[in-house]
């Protein structure tokens, strides 16, 4: 008899240790969360970012006719990268980004464009040594109507990118914003409930989770406005906000502002 009280006692007290580890986990998670917040007007969407960490001391980068291009040291260089952006193998942003990213003198970052978008849609940029992707950060090629149009900084498509910090996830609150045309409020990403989910199914930022129809040229609130958790994201998770019909031209009064946590 009193073995099994032993027993039961050591149960209880596993148990009850067990239950403060896991609060006291949950408290300091909760308390460590971040919180952050993004704003971009009609015409600051950037597509990725190129970083050139190569032994050069200055690499440019020059868009124009559906070609993404390269030159190392500067304007009157080497030509080093180059890409069709019509080629299957480089149509989309996704391919564009790996096929950089692969080369070792250069690194690259979706932004606010997600995998399939197509590559087209990145701005033109002139050969200039403005366009530096040596400097610290790297260069942000934006997003357009289309680079084989002229350089005009008209952007068809309203897009907000998060990428949370390393090993953080992302929470987003709420959005607001103000669109020209309809059917434009969508959200991608990989939700939570399907981190290490093994069904046969890939899951990015290329997955519509949230698409509302909007109505044209009107403010919108989505989430919870009150602060409280709309929707999570799996770790390390790249989550795109905005539009997704690229027929109508955006206004200067058009926005995209979204709040979130990383935790």
């Amino acid at each position: 008899m009193n073995t099994l009280k032993a027993i039961i006692a050591v149960l209880m007290l596993t148990v009850g240790s067990a239950s403060a580890a896991s609060l006291e986990f949950l408290q300091v998670k909760e308390l460590d969360k971040k919180a952050s917040a993004k704003y971009l007007t009609y015409n600051d969407a950037v597509s990725l970012n190129i970083h050139y960490v190569g032994t050069s001391t200055q690499a440019i980068v020059y868009v124009s006719s559906g070609v993404l291009t390269t030159y190392v040291p500067g304007p009157s260089g080497t030509q080093d990268l180059n890409y069709n952006l019509a080629a299957a193998a480089y149509d989309t942003m996704g391919e564009v980004c790996d096929a950089i990213e692969a080369d070792g003198d250069y690194t690259c970052s979706l932004i606010d464009a997600k995998r399939d978008d197509s590559s087209i849609l990145t701005q033109n940029s002139a050969i200039s040594n403005s366009d530096d992707l040596k400097a610290a950060g790297g260069f942000d090629v934006k997003i357009d109507s289309g680079c084989v149009e002229l350089d005009d900084g008209t952007q068809f498509v309203l897009r907000l990118g998060i990428t949370p910090a390393s090993g953080r996830a992302v929470v987003l609150k709420y959005c607001k914003f103000i669109n020209s045309g309809t059917d434009v409020f969508n959200i991608w990403g990989e939700l939570a409930k399907y981190a290490g989910v093994s069904d046969g199914v890939t899951r990015n930022d290329t997955t519509k989770i949230y698409g509302p129809v909007t109505a044209d040229n009107t403010a919108t609130t989505e989430g919870d406005v009150y602060g409280g958790n709309w929707l999570e994201f799996g770790k390390d998770e790249h989550v795109v906000i905005g539009s997704s019909v690229a027929d109508t031209a955006q206004a200067a009064e058009d926005y995209l502002t979204c709040v979130w946590d990383e935790k």
